[in-house]
């Protein structure tokens, strides 16, 4: 039997093996999209060699992965931005 849920962005009814933290795969892109732009910061602030920097934006990422409910790791291969 399958399930279905609301996406808890857009509201779109999915199959529940389709959503990705309660999200559906549009609105999963977005967050993915977000999440990355963050990683990219981090790491050019830890490779121009600023902890400040570094570490402000890492609280972020932990932030927005909290509440998000998304991480990269979790995020199927076809849901990444390239």
């Amino acid at each position: 039997m399958i399930g279905y849920l609301h996406c808890r962005d857009c509201g779109q009814e999915r199959n529940c093996a389709d959503l990705v933290g309660g999200l559906c795969p549009t609105c999963a892109r977005k967050r993915v999209a977000r999440l990355a732009d963050l990683q990219v910061r981090y790491q050019a602030a830890v490779d121009a060699g600023e902890p400040g920097a570094s570490s402000r934006v890492a609280e972020l990422i932990r932030d927005y992965q909290r509440s998000e409910r998304v991480r990269l790791k979790d995020v199927p291969a076809a849901y990444r931005v390239v």
